[in-house]
C-alpha cells in the first residue's frame, strides 16, 4: 500500500499534466499532433561545466533548460521544503536518515518518492519537447529514442582548479568535495536506475571540456543533435520562443544551479 503522501504527490503531478494537455488544445500556435522536438540530456562530472554547456546549448537552439528548476518544481507540487528535497537530489542516504527525513517533512518523502515525481516531471518536459535537462538520470528515464544523451567530462586536476577559483577554497577541500559529489551522483544513479553513471554505452556523445571551450562544445552537441534526429526535425516547426513555451509547460524556471 502506498503512503498517503505518495498518493497525494502523484495526484498533484497527474492533475497538472492533464491541465497542461487541456490548455495546449486551446493554443493558436500550430503544433504537430504526435511529434515533439526531442530533448537533450546532459550527464556531467562535478565541475566539468555541464550546467554551463546546457545553458549554452539551450540558448543556441532556443530551448528551455532545466536543472535546479526540476527540484524547485518538485518542491512546489509536493509541498515539501526545497532544502530538504535538496538532500535527496542526486544522493542516496541510509535507511535511518530516510526515517528521520520522513518525520521532518511530515510524510514519507524519501528517495523513492523523489524518483516517482522526478520521472513524471521529466516525462512532462519530454511531452512539451525542445528542452535541455541537466543531470538527475534524465537520459535513463527517457531512453535513446526521445533524447540526445550527452556526457560531459574533464580531467580531475582541471575540475579541482575550477572549484578553487569558483568557491575560493583550497585544492585539498576542492578535491574532497569533487570526490564526494561524484560519489553521491554515482550512488544515486546506481540506486534508482541500476546503472553506472559513467557507462559510455548510455550516451550518444561524450564532451571533454578540458580540451574544448564552451562554444566548441556547443557546436558539437548541436551538430550531433541535428545528425541524430535529422528526419524528425525536418517534419517539425521551429520551437515556440522560450518566453512563450515556459508559460505553457508545467514546470516554471527558477535559479541556476552551479556547474
Amino acid at each position: 500500500m502506498k503512503p498517503v503522501g505518495s498518493r497525494k504527490i502523484e495526484q498533484l503531478v497527474e492533475e497538472k499534466i492533464r491541465q497542461a494537455a487541456l490548455r495546449s488544445r486551446d493554443q493558436t500556435e500550430p503544433v504537430v499532433p504526435s511529434a515533439r522536438w526531442p530533448l537533450i540530456t546532459i550527464s556531467r562530472e562535478p565541475c566539468a561545466g555541464g550546467t554551463t554547456l546546457g545553458r549554452s546549448v539551450s540558448e543556441r537552439l532556443a530551448f528551455a533548460c532545466w536543472d535546479q528548476e526540476l527540484l524547485t518544481r518538485i518542491a512546489e507540487k509536493s509541498g515539501a521544503i526545497e532544502s530538504i528535497l535538496a538532500s535527496v537530489d542526486e544522493r542516496v542516504h541510509s535507511s535511518v536518515m530516510e526515517f528521520v527525513r520522513s518525520l521532518l517533512v511530515g510524510f514519507e518523502y524519501t528517495q523513492n518518492e523523489y524518483r516517482i515525481v522526478l520521472t513524471k516531471v521529466v516525462g512532462a518536459i519530454a511531452h512539451q519537447g525542445a528542452a535541455v535537462v541537466v543531470g538527475r538520470g534524465a537520459h535513463l528515464i527517457l531512453g535513446p529514442q526521445r533524447c540526445l544523451r550527452v556526457r560531459v567530462v574533464c580531467p580531475t586536476e582541471e575540475r579541482i582548479a575550477r572549484m578553487v577559483q569558483r568557491d575560493g577554497v583550497s585544492e585539498t577541500v576542492a578535491a574532497r568535495r569533487i570526490k564526494e559529489i561524484g560519489s553521491d551522483i554515482s550512488a544515486f544513479i546506481r540506486h534508482h536506475f541500476q546503472q553506472d553513471a559513467a557507462e559510455p554505452h548510455n550516451f550518444d556523445i561524450v564532451i571533454n571540456t578540458g580540451s574544448l571551450n564552451v562554444r566548441s562544445a556547443t557546436d558539437l552537441v548541436v551538430a550531433a543533435y541535428q545528425a541524430r534526429f535529422s528526419q524528425t526535425l525536418d517534419s517539425l516547426a521551429r520551437p515556440v520562443p522560450e518566453s512563450n513555451r515556459i508559460r505553457k509547460v508545467m514546470i516554471p524556471t527558477s535559479v541556476e544551479k552551479s556547474a
